[in-house]
C-alpha cells in the first residue's frame, strides 16, 4: 500500500528520494519450489517536507513480514555483549531499583536474558511463533502478539507498569505507530526508561549503508524526528549513545515530558544534525546519487574479477543482503551460493535472486567473499582464514573495495 501521508505528523508533503526498484519483501528467503512464486514489492522512499523524516513509501502488511521472520538475535555473537552493555548502563545510570522489564519485539529473548540474569522480571512480546517459541524454551516469559495499546494495559493489569521497556531494531518496524507509543506512554512507570534501539539515519546516509532501507523499515531516525514523534505523546528523549553495530546504532533513552534532565548528548546531537541539513532534502537526494554509484561499481568488480575466472560467494543471508543483491541485480549466474551459520536459512534461498544459503562449514574457501553482513566485518577479521590470509572480502559499502590481510 502506498502511503499519501507522513506516518509521524500525517503531513502530504512527501518528497520522493531514493527509489530501490521492485522488491521481495528482504526475510523470505525461499525454498527451491517456491522461487517462482516470490512476491515483489516497490522500494521506494520519500522525505516530508513538514517533520523531516525519511521514511519508505510502501508499506508490506506486518502479517506477511513477521509471521515467519528467520532473524535470531541469539545467532549474532556480538549482540548478547552488546545488550549487557546497554542493560548495564540502564540499571547503573537511569533506573537502579527497576524491577519489571518489557521488551517490544523481544525475538528469541536474547535481549531479555541480559536483565533476567540481575533478578528483575521480563515480558517478552514478540508476534512470531518461531523465536517466541525459543524464548518461553529458555525461561523467558513471552506474550506471542504485536504491541499496541490494548497488549499494554492487558500487560499492566496482569504485572503493572514496567519500569524498562525495550524496543531494539523494532521501533522503524511498526505501523500502527501512534497506537504503540501510546501504549508505551501508558504502560511505562511515571520514573521509567523507555529504550529505543535503531539505525541512526545520519550514519546510514553518510555511510551509503541502502541495503539498510527495506519494507520492514518504515521509518527512519534521527534525534530531532524521534522527539518529533515521542513529544505528540508526552515523552521525550533525555539522554543518547552511539554504537558501532548495525551500521551504527542510535540508543535512546526515554522518558515522560519534562521528567529527566536533558543531557547536553541530545542537545548537542540535534545541533549536528541541523549542521548538516538533515531537516533539508538535499543530503537525501545526494544519498541516491551515490546509491547509484555504488550499483555501477559493485557490478564492475565482480565482472572484472570472474572475468579473471576468480569464484566469488556471498558471506552471510542478512535481510539487507536481499536488498543489496536485487538492487545490484546480482543474481545466481553471477554469484552461485552464500554460506552461513544460522540453520533457520540454510538450505533456502535469496529471493529475487535465486541465491543457495549454504553451509559455511561444507564450503571450501572461495577466492572472494562479498560480504553482505558488512556490520560484522571486525568480527570476520578475526577469524583463522582471514588471519592467515586466504578469506578475501570485497565489502559493498560505503564504496566497494576489497579487504584481505
Amino acid at each position: 500500500m502506498r502511503i499519501s501521508n507522513c506516518r509521524i505528523c500525517g503531513s502530504e508533503k512527501l518528497i520522493e528520494t531514493l527509489d530501490l526498484g521492485m522488491q521481495p519483501w528482504c526475510n523470505d528467503f525461499v525454498l527451491k519450489d517456491e522461487l517462482k512464486n516470490v512476491e515483489k514489492y516497490p522500494l521506494s522512499t520519500v522525505y516530508c517536507g513538514k517533520c523531516s523524516t525519511f521514511q519508505v513509501q510502501y508499506t508490506v502488511p506486518k502479517e506477511i513480514m513477521f509471521k515467519d521472520h528467520t532473524y535470531l538475535s541469539g545467532s549474532n555473537a556480538s549482540m548478547p555483549k552488546h545488550f549487557q552493555k546497554i542493560a548495564d548502563r540502564v540499571c547503573n545510570n537511569y533506573i537502579p531499583d527497576a524491577k519489571f522489564v518489557v521488551d517490544i519485539g523481544s525475538n528469541d529473548g536474547t535481549l531479555l536474558k541480559t536483565y533476567k540474569n540481575k533478578g528483575l522480571d521480563v515480558l517478552g512480546v514478540e508476534p512470531c511463533t518461531n523465536a517466541a517459541n525459543i524464548a518461553i524454551e529458555e525461561g523467558i516469559s513471552t506474550k506471542k502478539s504485536f504491541f499496541n495499546y490494548d497488549v499494554a494495559q492487558e500487560i499492566y493489569e496482569d504485572m503493572g507498569y514496567a519500569d524498562i521497556i525495550s524496543a531494539a531494531n523494532v521501533f522503524y518496524h511498526v505501523e500502527e505507530l501512534h497506537d504503540i507509543v501510546k501504549g508505551i506512554k501508558f504502560l511505562l512507570d511515571k520514573n521509567g526508561v523507555f529504550v529505543v534501539q535503531g539505525t541512526y539515519l545520519p550514519n546510514l546516509i553518510e555511510r551509503n549503508e541502502f541495503d539498510i532501507i527495506y519494507h520492514e523499515h518504515l521509518l527512519y531516525y534521527r534525534i530531532e524526528n524521534l522527539n518529533y514523534l515521542l513529544n505528540m505523546h508526552d515523552l521525550e528523549v533525555f539522554d543518547v549513545d552511539f554504537e558501532e553495530v548495525h551500521g551504527g546504532s542510535m540508543i535512546a533513552y526515554i522518558g515522560h515530558l519534562s521528567h529527566r534532565k536533558i543531557s547536553d548528548n541530545v542537545v548537542k546531537q540535534i545541533q549536528y544534525e541541523k549542521s548538516l541539513g538533515y531537516d533539508t532534502i538535499t543530503p537525501y537526494k545526494n544519498f541516491s546519487k551515490r546509491v547509484e554509484d555504488v550499483k555501477i561499481s559493485l557490478n564492475k568488480l565482480l565482472n572484472q574479477l570472474i572475468n579473471e575466472g576468480k569464484t566469488v560467494y556471498a558471506y552471510g543471508a542478512p535481510a539487507k543482503g536481499t536488498v543489496l543483491l536485487n538492487y545490484c541485480e546480482i543474481d545466481s549466474n553471477l554469484i552461485p551460493v552464500s554460506v552461513e551459520v544460522n540453520k533457520a536459512k540454510i538450505g533456502r534461498y535469496f529471493p529475487g535472486v535465486n541465491i543457495e544459503v549454504v553451509d559455511e562449514s561444507k564450503v571450501e574457501e572461495p577466492d572472494y567473499y562479498l560480504l553482505l553482513s558488512w556490520n560484522f566485518l571486525d568480527v570476520f577479521k578475526k577469524s583463522k582464514q582471514f588471519v592467515e590470509g586466504k578469506r578475501k572480502f570485497i565489502v559493498p559499502v560505503p564504496t566497494p573495495e576489497i579487504v584481505s590481510n
